[in-house]
């Protein structure tokens, strides 16, 4: 039985690449730097949030639900923290929206 021992050029390829980013810059950015998440397409968008695809789909929903998103050429593409963040902030103003219009509900009565 022959037993293969990893060769430098193998180790080589297992790393993690290197930041180019600089510590200050990593700093500045703070907990809101999304530049190294993957770009997903608006049908992994849908499933990993549970939501319709035509959110991610339709022009006039995208902009009227305020999603944030990326044009590539002709593509659409998100990111997974920055729309999570995105659901946070809308599940609040929902929030917000409900109690206000139940306030409101309650002075009339």
């Amino acid at each position: 039985m022959r037993v293969k021992q990893i060769t430098c050029r193998d180790e080589l390829f297992m790393k993690k690449p290197e930041s180019l980013a600089s510590p200050l810059s990593l700093q500045a950015a703070g907990d809101n730097d999304f530049s190294d998440e993957p770009l997903l397409t608006a049908k992994r968008a849908s499933k990993a949030l549970n939501l319709p695809l035509y959110y991610f789909t339709k022009t006039a929903k995208r902009k009227a639900l305020g999603l944030p998103f990326y044009c590539v050429n002709r593509l659409v593409r998100f990111r997974l923290g920055e729309l999570h963040q995105w659901q946070i902030a809308y599940a609040h103003k929902l929030l917000e929206e409900q109690d206000a219009a139940l306030q409101e509900g309650g002075a009339r009565a």
